[in-house]
């Protein structure tokens, strides 16, 4: 795919794509969910873009660990194995921040799937995080983790979901686990007993 093409497609699809975000040169948010899945189409784009960024970013001498991170969600979306790149970043970090994204995001793209190992990257990835984040996004993570947390997972991955659609999920499992909260007093002993 060209550059120009390339740019094209994702500029169409960046309506609000967190993802994107992990093309900046800025550190980008530890809070944000950048696993919703795309399109092959924009994934391979959204490669092309970061292998580009890559070659610019390491003549230049600068940081481009983020690149590599959205590489890997890129891989994944296209449906390759992730787990050896996983390896290779987790290896390769720079810093405690760095590794907190890489396993939030790894953490994100297995819960998408509902793959079993995910909340424990998105534990790791938390625990890093935490001297990272202000006060709203702690408390968003945790809130958001502990409700992923209901998911029921499996060591077969299903095909990924967007963030609502999982945490639509998680509540009705939540809600159906700890009771409608509602209780039913029968105040009518005389007619139906």
């Amino acid at each position: 795919m060209e550059m120009k093409q390339a740019k094209q497609l994702v500029d169409a699809a960046d309506a609000g794509l967190p993802v994107t975000r992990l093309l900046d040169r800025q550190p980008v948010s530890l809070s944000a969910w950048y696993a919703d899945p795309v399109g092959k189409d924009l994934a391979e784009a959204l490669a092309a873009i970061a292998q580009y960024g890559l070659r610019s970013r390491l003549c230049e001498g600068v940081d481009c660990f983020q690149l590599h991170v959205l590489m890997l969600a890129c891989n994944f979306w296209m449906g390759r194995s992730i787990e050896p790149d996983y390896g290779q970043l987790a290896a390769s970090t720079g810093n405690d921040r760095e590794r907190a994204l890489l396993e939030l995001v790894y953490g994100q793209l297995l819960i998408s799937c509902k793959y079993r190992h995910a909340l424990e990257h998105l534990g790791n990835g938390f625990s890093l995080a935490v001297d990272y984040l202000g006060t709203p996004d702690y408390f968003h993570l945790v809130r958001q983790h502990e409700l992923l947390a209901c998911l029921a997972l499996s060591s077969r991955p299903a095909a990924p979901l967007e963030l609502e659609s999982l945490l639509t999920e998680a509540r009705v499992i939540k809600r159906l686990q700890t009771g409608s909260g509602r209780r039913y007093d029968n105040a009518h002993f005389d007619t139906v007993g």
